[in-house]
């Protein structure tokens, strides 16, 4: 992984950043880079994402999920982190049989149970606290699904959880296979780790291979920007926020990182929006947003960076063939690719010519080994962002109010939270 952000300096961008700007970003890096490594080889709490399994570890997860090998599918029960780790995974990869409920949608939780063949499907069950509201509203409505199926759900089922709450107990009363969600590792920082690998090894997919590009993102972490892509990207979004950056358009030019937006999106948005502190990440997808979201970006406020995410090469022959269309000759035999490539570099050069700010992630292929190092670099571009802003990047009391609401609400508890809930300030418009 590599990144360039020449479209984010000065020379081109308004705002942008300046090369004394960078030195002295590169010195704070120095700095806290120094501060950070303890607590990753401590795996204090947050910080423990960024460490990946042992050859042991790896080990015996493999082991742990041998014992589903001989099922097609899995199905995912979580949500927010829980499930968007596994979810990125499989679809980076074109993993068939994985499905997932992170949503309490009825008709579209009918739609997704209805084709199901669930006497082929494993259950993971994934909640960090084990008490997830939606996570065991789901849970409940499929056990019932496969009762009805005459299927020995507890036969096909494995807990994703920690050592407490509504899950831990269900694993116990039922002798579930217990997987145990490491506390040290918030949700959304969970996709490297046995929580979000454990489907993918289930369904086949390349762990050990994962693992070794996000060791390599791993071993990219330095004292300076100027050879750190994740620190690097970290160091220039932040600074580009302190001058009034507030948006951030993640780009990628491949469908297979549709759902890799969305796990940056929660990564982005629940660890940065603090204190006043944060980007928006809006999601767009190269080259279709060109033709919705192109027009605001070159040429609405000027509050907003588009991050390109470039696969040099898709692995994929595809021709467009000779037609009839005089106009469109020069399209003739010419690969989707080198189309799909152009456009990105179009679509950059016509937002340097604006002055609005971008940088580009490019990647060589999208594969196990690439994708492992992504999210290991995302993660660790996150954490920095946070430690340069003085913010917490691993809580996120904005969420737990809405849950605390939720609770009361649904038990009948009168609570500050639930009174505002209920006491909402109406104001309907009519025909």
């Amino acid at each position: 992984m590599r990144i360039d952000i020449g479209n984010s300096l000065d020379t081109v961008a308004s705002p942008g950043m300046s090369s004394d700007t960078l030195d002295s970003l590169d010195r704070q890096v120095d700095a806290i880079h120094t501060t950070i490594v303890p607590k990753i080889h401590d795996n204090s709490f947050g910080y423990a994402a960024l460490n990946l399994l042992s050859p042991e570890e790896t080990k015996q997860l493999l082991d742990f999920t041998e014992h589903f090998s001989d099922f097609s599918n899995v199905l995912t029960i979580g949500i927010g982190g829980s499930a968007l780790g596994s979810a990125t995974l499989s679809t980076s990869l074109g993993l068939s049989g994985h499905y997932v409920l992170d949503n309490i949608d009825p008709s579209a939780n009918l739609n997704i149970l209805t084709n199901i063949d669930f006497t082929d499907t494993v259950v993971n069950i994934v909640s960090l606290s084990g008490s997830t509201i939606e996570t065991i509203s789901n849970f409940l409505v499929v056990r019932d699904h496969m009762n009805k199926q005459n299927i020995d759900w507890t036969s096909q089922t494995f807990v994703t959880t920690s050592g407490t709450g509504t899950l831990y107990d269900l694993s116990n009363k039922y002798d579930l296979p217990l997987l145990p969600f490491p506390e040290s590792i918030p949700g959304r920082f969970s996709a490297l780790s046995s929580v979000s690998l454990a489907p993918i090894s289930i369904l086949g997919g390349p762990v050990e291979e994962i693992l070794k590009g996000a060791q390599n993102g791993f071993d990219s972490l330095s004292t300076s920007i100027y050879n750190s892509p994740p620190y690097a990207y970290g160091a220039i979004t932040s600074e580009l926020f302190n001058l009034g950056i507030t948006s951030n358009s993640l780009m990628p030019y491949s469908e297979h990182l549709e759902t890799f937006t969305e796990w940056f999106a929660q990564l982005w948005s629940e660890s940065l929006g603090k204190d006043g502190i944060g980007q928006i990440p809006l999601r767009a997808m190269g080259a279709t947003d060109q033709h919705s979201q192109l027009q605001l970006y070159r040429a609405g406020k000027r509050n907003l960076m588009v991050t390109f995410i470039d696969i040099v090469d898709h692995k994929t022959e595809l021709n467009i063939p000779p037609s009839e269309f005089e106009d469109f000759d020069y399209l003739s035999n010419l690969p989707l690719e080198t189309l799909l490539r152009t456009e990105l570099q179009t679509t950059e050069a016509s937002l340097a010519e604006a002055g609005c700010p971008s940088i580009r992630i490019e990647l060589d292929q999208l594969n196990p080994y690439s994708i492992g190092e992504l999210l290991h670099g995302c993660m660790a571009s996150c954490i920095l962002f946070a430690e340069l802003q003085g913010i917490n990047g691993f809580d996120q009391p904005a969420v737990e109010w809405g849950k605390q609401a939720l609770k009361d609400i649904l038990t009948g508890k009168t609570s500050s939270e639930s009174s505002s809930t209920q006491n909402k300030n109406s104001h309907w418009i009519k025909k």
